[in-house]
């Protein structure tokens, strides 16, 4: 029985959180930052993300595009038993402006025996007409107009993108962490079963040795085959645990060229910490800097920018449309680019546009939808920055929490692990049983799975921290270089 004993204690031994002698020359280790580097990197998700980047310049650049200079050119001609009744030419330069001023300028060429006097020019500048000219709005659209809004809102757009942005790739990064942690956990109690086995296989084998010297009795070599087979079962479950932990780590990993990748049987897990335990002088500006620019807050703030300047311009239409335009004809230049002082009062266009609906309803009912959705975004928007805030405070207490729980289960691990060797050394000076011994290895073993569980919690929680206050990329700041698109 002293044989049995010592190979007990020499694997109990080799039982910790380090990682063991006995793994292959070959085995390597894949770290968290390693994986997310690839992710930041290869991912579909994230690079389905980044592209909302793209989608906002484009929005961006199509409402900028009311301000685009425009040339347009109106050209129609008759003839008729060979007779030209008319020839006309129009075209014109139009320069839209953020104020809402527009200049114009017309080239007019019209000709022909049967004009519309309005049409008619003179032979003698040889049917030929510039005008210059501009166009203002002195009621609706003076302050503010449909283009102007537009471009608000094409700006406010684009910090909803970039809000859900961050959401998509932090959501993503959260979910990684998570796994690699499981895989983190799975790993340590397959190795954890696997050292358990071994000294079950070896206490049994050793028991029947004794027992055919009549060391032992047959009840012993039964206890130690059922604590085998149990063994052996927990083994299974941890094998089987550990490959669908792998599993679901290796859907998240990508190559350039966007081929899923897989682990390999000799690649592990490491235990090095990637995020750095939130102090509680970090907890308030955490807070601060969730409450304007957590993801889910950006939105809102964003679809706020909008609906506000939906009101501005829901309000501007209630004045009433005056379309002021004027225009100076061959002045200051001519078609022959001959220049002369123009004069108002003197060769001249002028154009007065008026409309006013008399009830206003359409308008007065845009104003009240925008300010109910105003409202609703305001409540929506209170209600998530309490819970954010809660959100927050729940997180840093329990991270604080997993790390108070680490300490304390080590030292329940180390207590364990003394009370099994105290009851080796009982065995061998005959004043205990396997019965005990096993029951001892069961409670060492749960204290060590405990143990590890705790610490990958840690870790979780300490995750769900930056994830929750909505920093980008987790507050990896070091690791937006991998991002590609």
């Amino acid at each position: 029985m002293r044989v049995a004993l010592f190979l007990i204690s020499m694997a109990l031994a080799n039982i910790g959180f380090a990682q063991q002698d006995s793994l292959n020359a070959d085995t390597s280790y894949l770290s968290l930052e390693d994986v997310i580097k690839m992710t930041l990197s290869y991912h579909p998700v994230v690079k389905q993300a980044n592209l909302l980047d793209e989608t906002a310049e484009a929005v961006i650049r199509e409402a900028r595009g009311n301000l685009d200079p425009k040339i347009e050119a109106d050209y129609n001609l008759k003839e008729f038993k060979e007779k030209e009744y008319y020839n006309l030419l129009n075209t014109s330069f139009k320069i839209p402006t953020w104020i809402g001023i527009d200049p114009k300028v017309e080239f007019t060429r019209n000709s022909g025996e049967f004009l519309n006097p309005e049409n008619f020019i003179s032979p003698e500048s040889d049917f030929e007409q510039l005008s210059v000219g501009v166009s203002v709005p002195l009621g609706k659209g003076l302050f503010f107009d449909e283009r102007r809004n537009a471009i608000r809102k094409a700006d406010a757009f684009s910090q909803i993108a970039e809000a859900e942005q961050n959401k998509e790739i932090n959501k993503v990064l959260f979910t990684i962490v998570k796994d690699y942690w499981n895989w983190y956990m799975a790993s340590r109690k397959r190795e954890l079963m696997q050292q358990a086995i071994v000294l079950a296989q070896n206490l049994f084998d050793r028991t029947l040795i004794d027992y055919e010297f009549g060391e032992a009795a047959m009840v012993d070599t039964l206890q130690a085959k059922i604590n085998f087979q149990k063994r052996s079962v927990d083994y299974r479950k941890a094998i089987l645990e550990y490959e669908l932990a792998k599993l679901n780590l290796s859907k998240h990993m990508w190559s350039e060229n966007l081929l899923p990748l897989e682990l390999l049987p000799n690649v592990l897990p490491d235990s090095t910490s990637l995020f750095a335990t939130p102090k509680e002088d970090q907890v308030k500006s955490a807070i601060e800097f969730a409450m304007t620019s957590n993801p889910d807050i950006a939105k809102l703030l964003g679809k706020r920018n909008q609906l506000d300047a939906d009101m501005r311009w829901a309000r501007e239409s209630l004045k009433p449309q005056i379309d002021l335009s004027y225009s100076f004809i061959d002045a200051p230049i001519n078609p022959e680019f001959d220049s002369r002082s123009p004069e108002f009062g003197d060769n001249y266009k002028l154009g007065v546009e008026f409309s006013l609906p008399i009830l206003l309803r359409k308008e007065r009912g845009k104003i009240q939808q925008t300010q109910l959705k105003l409202q609703s975004n305001e409540f929506e928007m209170a209600q998530s920055q309490v819970e954010l805030k809660n959100e927050v405070l729940g997180a840093y207490a329990q991270s604080v929490a997993f790390q108070e729980l680490l300490n304390q289960y080590l030292g329940v691990s180390n207590n364990y692990r003394r009370l099994l060797e105290a009851e080796i050394i009982n065995l061998q000076n005959g004043e205990t049983d396997l019965f005990k011994l096993n029951i001892q290895q069961d409670k060492y073993i749960e204290a060590q799975t405990d143990f590890f569980d705790a610490f990958t919690k840690w870790e979780k929680s300490k995750a769900e921290f930056y994830h929750i206050v909505g920093y980008p990329i987790l507050g990896l700041q070091n690791m937006s270089d991998f991002i590609t698109n």
